[in-house]
């Protein structure tokens, strides 16, 4: 294997940007195949509602052969994509630390050519070059910078050696997937053999791993047929937490249109208002709790269609910031990222709280949206994703429901293990900063995510409006990955409006609120004449003062 030159990796480090620009535009490009995909299935099954007999089932089993197919395609490019985002960073570093090198030796005072040659420069003297002792005279310092040189060009041949290594890796591992990708396509009609581990839970013997840390090594290890047929065992795959981010999406969006479809059908299975004498919406006393009944069903699974609904056109909706769907299930919970958190330098989760559902996240996308771009802007320009999580089971009303824990204490568990997925997928040469954020009853279920023999896998918890963790106690108590409990306040944050009126809620209820100088954490300003849902205003000093946070910054306003 030969070193590049020192000219060579400066281009490289110059052009280092495409490697991610490639990357993101190749998961584009999946994502626009997946909506065709999806609009071909819609138009199949549309018209299987009026095309009967056998040449109607060729069709439709034509239709669903092409859709397994077609995950097998995407999962391949996809497979170059994981390449590029799962060693471009090392390649990056690798030539971001040879050229600071060679400049730091060029500063100096040495001559380093464009083939990483390194040599003492003319006019040798005391002092020059500047990691000479200056009391030297010319010929006393001349063998010291060449002896100095030698050494320099020494550590120089190293690190382009080790460019050299990171380019073969990167190179091998794309042409690998380029490879994988190009038999899939020539034997798109064909059957592809699987891997007898692999073949062992297609065929119910086995299970994936639901460890994230172990889920991830082993389908770090599949193909991408392998992955789609998994898949086409599992639609819910992509629901689980130690799958690359960009796989997740890849499935789940493939599954949206199916979910869709099951929503509208127990939308038409509750069937339209019955009608009632005297009129319409005009129940009779005995015929009440009958309208009731069918007036809960329908409002349940018109949230459903509409929300699901919301949730497609988001996601192919153009943006400055792509979306990721991390999970979808047919109950309605979800969870999306704004952009790629398996790449970004700062991921943040936000638990959203009371009212929780398919309905409400595209509300709450916006505001994830905001914190991504106050993160960035706070991080200058450092890549931040904040994923929507709202992937539990949530108090649905304020006076009926969300004064109670069990919503939290069910949903901790299920928080936990996906930080931990979100530690597992993650590329690059240092672990991302991560935070969890969260908002009324949300801060309720982070609470209960570290206690209570739970571990939560984050650098920081920041807990807007939080009507209680669930429990009475401080800061120190909680129990969060790395994280010392003495040194828990320097990373528990806490903010609450003067005019919230979340503030009135009875210690007795939900516990100590960690917005109190007693609770030991730190306090961080929003607008005091703010609601309870206006942090993310954008004249909200709450929303800079997340976006430093998830920043990893320690400069908020108080």
């Amino acid at each position: 294997m030969s070193s590049p030159s020192l000219a060579q990796v400066r281009t490289w480090k110059r052009n280092s940007e495409t490697l991610t620009v490639a990357a993101s535009a190749l998961d584009g490009k999946v994502d626009e195949f997946d909506k065709a995909m999806n609009s071909l299935i819609r138009d199949v099954d549309a018209t299987m509602d009026s095309w009967k007999g056998d040449s109607a089932t060729a069709s439709q089993a034509a239709a669903d052969s092409e859709k397994q197919i077609s995950s097998r395609l995407g999962m391949g490019i996809l497979q170059i994509t994981d390449a590029l985002n799962s060693l471009g960073p090392a390649f990056t570093h690798a030539c971001d630390t040879t050229v600071r090198a060679a400049d730091e030796f060029g500063a100096l005072g040495y001559v380093v050519a464009a083939n990483g040659m390194v040599t003492p420069p003319a006019g040798v003297t005391g002092g020059f070059p500047s990691d000479i002792s200056v009391g030297l005279t010319a010929e006393e310092a001349a063998p010291v910078a060449a002896n100095n040189a030698r050494f320099h060009q020494a550590e120089l041949a190293r690190l382009l050696a080790a460019v050299g290594q990171a380019d073969a890796a990167l190179a091998a591992k794309v042409a690998e997937a380029a490879n994988a990708l190009g038999q899939s396509a020539d034997r798109a009609t064909a059957s592809v053999p699987v891997s007898p581990q692999v073949q062992a839970i297609l065929d119910g013997k086995a299970e994936l791993p639901t460890d994230p840390e172990k889920l991830n090594a082993f389908w770090n290890t599949l193909t991408a047929n392998e992955k789609a047929e998994l898949w086409n065992h599992d639609r819910n795959v992509g629901n689980m937490d130690g799958i690359p981010a960009a796989d997740r999406d890849h499935f789940n969006r493939r599954n949206l249109p199916d979910l869709q479809e099951k929503a509208q059908e127990r939308l038409d299975k509750v069937g339209p208002e019955p009608v009632w004498r005297p009129s319409p919406g005009f129940p009779r006393k005995e015929d009440y709790p009958k309208y009731i009944e069918w007036k809960k069903a329908h409002d349940a699974a018109q949230r459903q269609v509409d929300g699901l609904k919301t949730l497609d056109g988001r996601l192919n909706n153009p943006s400055d910031r792509p979306f990721y769907l991390l999970a979808v299930r047919d109950n309605g919970q979800a969870a999306v990222a704004v952009n790629n958190p398996d790449i970004s330098k700062n991921v943040s989760t936000f638990v959203p709280g009371t009212g929780t559902g398919i309905n409400t996240l595209d509300g709450n996308l916006l505001r994830a949206n905001a914190m991504a771009g106050a993160a960035t802007e706070a991080g200058q320009g450092a890549s931040a994703s904040v994923i929507t999580w709202q992937d539990y089971d949530a108090p649905q009303d304020v006076l009926k429901n969300a004064w109670q824990p069990h919503y939290a204490e069910n949903a901790a568990g299920t928080l936990d293990r996906f930080q931990d997925g979100i530690a597992a997928t993650h590329t690059g040469d240092t672990p991302a900063h991560t935070s969890v954020l969260g908002h009324s009853y949300g801060t309720t279920v982070v609470g209960q995510a570290a206690l209570d023999g739970h571990t939560l896998n984050t650098n920081e918890v920041v807990l807007v409006a939080s009507p209680g963790l669930g429990e009475f106690g401080d800061a120190s108590e909680l129990s969060l990955t790395g994280v010392p409990n003495a040194d828990n306040g320097e990373h528990v944050w806490a903010t609450v409006a003067d005019s919230d009126s979340i503030k009135y809620t009875p210690g007795v209820i939900l516990g100590d609120k960690p917005w109190l100088p007693q609770y030991g954490g730190q306090l961080f300003a929003s607008d005091p004449s703010g609601g309870h849902s206006d942090y993310w205003n954008d004249d909200n000093v709450a929303l800079e003062n997340m976006g430093r946070i998830i920043a990893g910054l320690d400069t908020v306003d108080r």
